[in-house]
């Protein structure tokens, strides 16, 4: 199945915080499944977020409503990782997704030139500096 972009109701994504932690909450379900329906299943979850991702790149003021959107459901994931952790269950999943979310947003935020949250600029000088001292912690 292919996405395309076009601007009527019926092609365009969702990205309200609800219907975007029900996609997070069936995509943490279907983390490490053991069948391929379910494996199928977490991919697809994570097209509609890459999609959403790809029409927000195409328009900032589309990119500035679901980049906090995307950071929201960061926190909400982190503190479900925490939370798991402390309950000595997995917190994989969440931490797995978290990470994907984070990802998305900046890409978002390098594409239109600014941290769409923070209000914070990274440059490309202070990414290779950043960039330099963990190559170098991590021994690369």
């Amino acid at each position: 199945m292919r996405y395309t972009t076009v601007n009527n109701s019926q092609n365009t994504l969702r990205h309200d915080l609800f219907y975007l932690r029900c996609i997070l909450t069936h995509a943490t379900r279907h983390h490490r499944a053991q069948t391929p329906e379910d494996r199928l299943t977490e991919a697809t979850l994570h097209d509609y977020l890459t999609w959403l991702t790809v029409d927000a790149l195409q328009d900032e003021a589309h990119a500035r409503s679901v980049a906090p959107t995307l950071a929201r459901l960061q926190e909400e994931l982190h503190a479900q990782a925490q939370h798991d952790q402390t309950r000595n269950r997995d917190p994989t999943p969440q931490a797995y997704h978290e990470g994907y979310l984070h990802a998305l947003e900046q890409v978002l935020s390098f594409t239109h030139g600014e941290d769409l949250l923070l209000r914070e600029e990274i440059s490309r000088r202070e990414f290779h500096e950043s960039w330099d001292k963990t190559r170098e912690r991590l021994g690369l």
